[in-house]
């Protein structure tokens, strides 16, 4: 599968029309929505590619941050987002506008990011060997190790993913409010404003809440 930040997201787009009743169900504008998002939605359900492309460059950066900041690696956020694209290439006329578009989009983002951390649990438990018997019967002096890499210790590595754990622990502990503001502004890169429409609340109270939010999740850390 490709992976990379350089490659492109898009998607050939299919040039059928909707199928009989879908135009009556198309997007509507949620509250909050951009005008040109839900304009672009509606092309892309009557099959428009140009509109389409748009919607993915649009929001290729926030899908990609959102998914990097589940998975913590960089190539296999990508990977997960150029399959969040092809599945909303495909299921894009079930969008109804109930809720803004990016509401659905994270949706399919957060169940491809359980769906790639299922896969690589499998992956670990089939690649899962005894040590035991992979050196039974043979003399210790025979064992050819691998000369040490430059890369972080196994010491630096337990401490990173500790810390990692730490945080996760703590963002669970806390409201939901805090949470969610926490992560629409460091996971999904929404701008202030566009976290007050998100939320549908004043850009003073996001500022506020997200001030509160950082102070409470720091003194979890700290305990």
């Amino acid at each position: 599968m490709a992976s990379g930040r350089e490659q492109s997201l898009t998607a050939p787009c299919p040039s059928s029309q909707p199928a009989a009743g879908e135009g009556a169900g198309a997007a509507r504008a949620a509250p909050g929505e951009p005008a040109q998002v839900t304009l672009w939605v509606k092309a892309a359900q009557k099959g428009d590619q140009q509109a389409m492309e748009s919607l993915i460059e649009h929001f290729q950066d926030r899908v990609w941050r959102r998914a990097r900041y589940r998975l913590k690696d960089h190539d296999e956020a990508w990977e997960v987002a150029q399959e969040v694209f092809i599945i909303c290439l495909r299921k894009i006329r079930q969008f109804r506008g109930r809720s803004q578009f990016w509401t659905w989009l994270a949706r399919i983002v957060d169940n491809q990011v359980k769906n790639r951390q299922n896969w690589w649990r499998r992956r670990r438990r089939a690649q899962t060997f005894s040590l035991h018997e992979l050196y039974q019967g043979q003399d210790e002096q025979e064992v050819a190790w691998d000369p040490p890499d430059g890369g972080p210790s196994p010491h630096q590595l337990a401490a990173a993913r500790e810390e990692v754990e730490g945080l996760e622990r703590a963002m669970g502990q806390l409201t939901e409010d805090h949470r969610e503001v926490l992560m629409l502004r460091f996971a999904d890169g929404q701008s202030y404003e566009e976290i007050a429409q998100t939320l549908r609340v004043s850009i003073g109270t996001v500022k506020s809440r997200i001030n509160r939010a950082r102070r409470d999740l720091r003194a979890k850390m700290e305990r």
